[in-house]
């Protein structure tokens, strides 16, 4: 594989996240693991946590166009409520074989609404793992759904 083939991908290796529980409330800790494995030796900036909560809502009217007639407007509007990155992990080298779980306790972030589903509102909370991998695109784990309570 050629040098400049290899810096436009990944390395290849694998990031996880296993939480210790399936709800967390806002008063406690998010615990968990996050599992690195390595197929290839490369050097990793940073192995971290990234947890996203956006908003959604809706609303709609009913208003008078005339001649008896009513028209719905609707309207909708996303917006992303918290972008957080805590590192778990600075620089390492792994080499290719490499294995290892870094346990983490990570405050959830204060002033940040709970789950929440409703007709006309969303609160969605997910969590990923990230390889940062400098001079390459970064190693990135599968986004899960967080269950956040009051």
């Amino acid at each position: 594989m050629s040098f400049l083939f290899k810096k436009l991908q990944a390395p290849k290796g694998t990031i996880s996240v296993a939480l210790d529980k399936g709800e967390y409330s806002l008063r406690e800790p998010l615990t968990g693991k996050v599992n690195v494995t390595a197929a290839e030796d490369f050097d990793v900036d940073e192995i971290r946590l990234e947890i996203v909560v956006n908003e959604w809502t809706t609303a709609t009217e009913s208003r008078n166009i005339g001649g008896g007639k009513t028209e719905s407007v609707r309207a909708q509007q996303e917006s992303r409520v918290h972008d957080g990155k805590v590192t778990l992990q600075g620089r390492m080298h792994l080499t290719s074989g490499f294995n290892q779980d870094f346990p983490f306790s990570v405050n959830l972030p204060s002033g940040v609404p709970s789950t929440y589903r409703g007709r006309n509102a969303r609160n969605t909370w997910k969590i990923k793992g990230v390889m940062a991998v400098k001079g390459r695109p970064d190693i990135t784990g599968h986004e899960m759904e967080l269950q956040v309570n009051p």
